[in-house]
């Protein structure tokens, strides 16, 4: 297909004007040619074919008629030093692209999105003491192991794990329920500074766009997407947080949460959660050994709970599952250890050999294994 436009003005004009089923029919059409430039040089029976839809769905993506506030947009996005990201992108995540209703275009404002674990943190916007000091607990130990921290950058427990990643020098995305350039919420302008320097602000909504209040419902589904797991911190039973929680659930992601306390409502939405299964959240560890293989590997170095100057993690990915799952207070029996990583007997004693050979476990009298205490 041809356009007389630029193709960065392109994406621009489909942040701002393609929703609903015409944005679904750009994601399908984005993925299937790979680039931005691909989906321009399709012929209009092959963009359609992509996309799965008839050329009347095709054809007005690539109106050469400019977008009503194309020029504003455009001057937004340089004075925040914001971009436009899409869906084929290698900068997009690559979780959210797998979702079942990603944006095919998002607005991001700060560092470049990465490529390590993603975990999504959310809860109360007027939580607890004891819910903002879980949600920094478990932030924390997630950036020092390196994984990036996702949250919606609202009051509450958003914030405490945006602050705490930070804190430890790890990336953390906000995902806004407004454009990446306005200020809101307002009391978070320290804060927004912070994240511009360590981590990124992104939205699928226009640069100057408002905060209404159904614009966070909807942003959930993205803050479920970006993650491997979402932890619910501290939610009542009518909280949004479950909203991101269904939506983990839907896109087939994890769903976990810290318990609070029974009485009361302000963790009745997080304890009804871990009654119907959710992953019990006491530390960061507790979401470590639900990653898969595939994201242990790329934990930074040192990163594992409880390591100290303990030798560097194991690069075997059984190996680096079982250590997650050892304590060194607690010894676990191979019965108990089979149950925590999934694995198979054969595998698992593999795994064991290979750690006690590198010096991280030991084994005990009575058939046990605990983590071996780092030298001090």
């Amino acid at each position: 297909m041809r356009s007389q436009r630029m193709p960065s003005d392109i994406v621009l004009s489909w942040g701002l004007a393609v929703r609903g089923a015409r944005a679904r029919v750009l994601t399908r059409l984005l993925l299937g040619a790979g680039s931005v430039e691909n989906a321009l040089r399709c012929p209009p029976a092959e963009a359609a074919g992509l996309a799965g839809a008839g050329l009347p769905e095709v054809l007005p993506l690539f109106d050469p008629a400019p977008v009503p506030g194309l020029d504003e947009a455009r001057r937004r996005l340089e004075r925040s030093e914001a971009r436009v990201v899409a869906i084929c992108d290698a900068e997009y995540p690559a979780l959210l692209r797998e979702s079942p209703d990603p944006p095919p275009v998002l607005f991001v404002r700060g560092r470049p999105l990465g490529d390590a674990p993603v975990v999504a943190l959310v809860g109360s916007r007027r939580a607890t003491r004891a819910g903002l000091e879980a949600a920094r607990l478990v932030a924390a130990g997630l950036a020092r192991a390196g994984v990036t921290v996702v949250s919606g950058f609202a009051h509450g427990i958003d914030a405490a794990a945006h602050a705490a990643a930070l804190e430890e020098g790890g990336e953390t995305w906000g995902v806004l329920g407004c454009g990446v350039d306005v200020s809101y919420p307002a009391a978070h302008e320290r804060l927004r500074a912070r994240m511009l320097a360590g981590g990124a602000l992104l939205s699928e909504l226009p640069p100057g766009t408002t905060p209404e209040a159904w614009h966070f419902p909807v942003r959930n589904r993205i803050i479920a997407g970006c993650a491997r797991v979402v932890v619910v911190v501290e939610a009542a039973l009518r909280s949004g947080s479950l909203i991101t929680a269904r939506c983990a659930a839907e896109a087939g992601r994890d769903v976990a949460a810290v318990p609070g306390p029974v009485i009361g409502e302000q963790a009745s939405g997080s304890n009804a959660l871990l009654k119907d299964g959710a992953i019990l959240v006491r530390d960061a560890a507790d979401v470590l050994r639900e990653l898969p293989d595939e994201d242990l590997c790329r934990l930074r170095q040192g990163g594992l709970p409880d390591q100290g100057t303990a030798p560097r993690p194991p690069e075997d990915p059984d190996a680096a599952r079982v250590l997650l799952a050892l304590d060194a207070a607690e010894p676990r029996d191979a019965d108990a250890l089979t149950a925590a990583t999934g694995l198979s007997a054969s595998r698992l004693s593999a795994a064991l050999v290979l750690l006690e050979l590198e010096g991280l476990a030991e084994a005990l009298p009575g058939a046990l294994f605990a983590r071996r205490r780092a030298r001090t």
